[in-house]
């Protein structure tokens, strides 16, 4: 008796566990923006910053083609990962969400003091 009273409780706080993680991702789907559509050219994240909102729909269409690298640097960087991505040699289309990092984290991942503000 004592056993199973030992893994409810157990059982209790592990599903109690879960819930804030599916609250969370309730709450961000309720503030996704599926009327707006946001469309930039380039992949660094201040270019996407200035031209859209966090949970807008986020639509990627580089001016040159080549770098097959590029749409994934650019949902790395822009799109929000708990939302299907649509990715191809020629473009994105994702949520919308900032990454957080400072002006020196920036320059450390990409090594290019000319693109940070």
């Amino acid at each position: 008796m004592f056993k199973h009273l030992i893994l409810s409780a157990i059982t209790l706080c592990l599903l109690s566990g879960c819930k804030p993680e599916a609250e969370t991702i309730q709450q961000a789907a309720a503030v996704i923006d599926q009327q707006q559509l946001c469309e930039v050219k380039n992949w660094q994240k201040d270019v996407t910053a200035l031209a859209c909102q966090p949970g807008q729909k986020l639509l990627f269409l580089p001016t040159s083609f080549g770098n097959e690298q590029l749409p994934v640097l650019f949902a790395a960087v822009n799109c929000d990962h708990r939302f299907s991505i649509a990715l191809t040699n020629g473009g994105v289309s994702c949520i919308y969400t900032p990454l957080k990092m400072t002006a020196a984290e920036a320059r450390d991942a990409i090594g290019k003091d000319e693109i940070i503000k």
